[in-house]
């Protein structure tokens, strides 16, 4: 098939997702379309990775894109997308792996399917089948992992990340798009290792991480970390019923309870019948919570969300005013995706803090020498 050039792909675009691509894209998808490579793409948090996935579809009108993400919020988000599009699109995880799902894949239902790394590779599993049918097969125009450095990060309690190895294997003749914002030298080179890619056999497209309208800062932890007392701030103390909204805000926390009792700290904060404004979300809630819950931050129902890591990559809701990773307690890429939920919309500035300990500190260190 044909290659179109960037001038009717950035038409097409425009026509059917009211977006005009950049040339980052543009090049993305073109690689993607010559099959003859698999497709390894760095680009910042917000920067528009996603788009990418669906734009191959507006040129192959009978190809598939499957995408395997990490956490089930992704395909509710990506599959509204679509279907605002007019593009046929499913998610399949845990509570949507049916039968009748299933069979709709096989008959070529749907051109774009989510699917989680468990439904996606578990052993003789029915999404394995499907791939193995060399009719379905054919309409695939690639194979997209999201969020690719969840393979070195997640891989020990999620085994089945490390069996996306065998996509090579099962089909040696579809491309592969690898898509990360983070992804450090080492963690690159564990990827191309566990995905059986060959440097000299992808095509590399990189972009910066950096994200200009976030600014970043650090604060000291001055308080009883038990009592939460430094993020009171984000409640002012005379807050009444009737004030503005509080701007919206997310703090990341590394254990689900510390999520929890802090979120009761900032709701005693506020007048009795606005304390469902401040939530906690973590992997214990059920999807359909998880589902109202974003819903509730995009419309500003909700006002705060203090979460784990499930409210981490991908999650894009344009308007978010601050971002606070609560403790030195992930490593840096886990902090940058976090801080990237943040002014997702370049048109708007916002503010990522890290609250740490006082022993990360210069001074800190400095006087502990001494007295030592």
């Amino acid at each position: 098939a044909s290659i179109p050039p960037f001038s009717i792909i950035r038409r097409r675009t425009q026509e059917v997702f009211n977006v005009q691509p950049c040339l980052w894209q543009m090049k993305v998808v073109e690689a993607i379309l010559h099959r003859e490579r698999d497709v390894l793409c760095i680009a910042g948090t917000g920067m528009g990775k996603t788009l990418t996935f669906w734009m191959p579809l507006l040129f192959r009108p009978e190809g598939i894109q499957i995408v395997v993400t990490p956490l089930n919020l992704l395909g509710k988000q990506n599959i509204v997308a679509l279907t605002r599009a007019h593009i046929p699109a499913i998610s399949i995880n845990s509570e949507t792996a049916t039968a009748t799902n299933f069979h709709a894949i096989l008959k070529l239902k749907y051109r774009a399917i989510v699917i989680s790394p468990e439904q996606m590779m578990r052993p003789d599993g029915e999404f394995e089948k499907i791939l193995k049918d060399t009719r379905f097969a054919s309409h695939i125009i690639s194979i997209v992992i999201d969020e690719a450095h969840c393979l070195t990060d997640w891989g020990e309690f999620r085994p089945e990340y490390r069996e996306l190895a065998r996509l090579h294997y099962l089909l040696p003749s579809i491309p592969l798009l690898v898509a990360s914002a983070t992804l450090t030298k080492t963690a690159l080179n564990d990827i191309m290792r566990l995905l059986q890619m060959r440097l000299g056999n992808t095509a590399v497209l990189r972009r910066s991480s950096d994200r200009p309208n976030i600014k970043i800062g650090v604060k000291k932890i001055k308080y009883a970390l038990n009592t939460f007392a430094d993020l009171a701030f984000l409640v002012p103390d005379d807050y009444k019923d009737g004030d503005p909204p509080l701007p919206k805000f997310l703090v990341f926390f590394d254990n689900i309870s510390d999520s929890i009792a802090a979120a009761n700290s900032l709701r005693k904060r506020l007048p009795t019948p606005l304390r469902e404004k401040i939530k906690w979300f973590n992997s214990d809630m059920s999807n359909t919570f998880k589902e109202a819950e974003f819903d509730n931050l995009t419309t500003g129902k909700t006002w705060g969300l203090c979460t784990t890591t499930s409210f981490g990559m991908g999650m894009d809701i344009p308007d978010i005013a601050l971002v606070i990773q609560w403790r030195a307690t992930c490593n840096l890429s886990a902090l940058w995706q976090r801080f990237g939920r943040a002014a997702r919309s370049r048109e708007l500035t916002g503010t990522a803090l890290l609250f740490a300990e006082h022993e990360y500190f210069d001074e800190e260190r400095a006087a502990k020498a001494e007295r030592s």
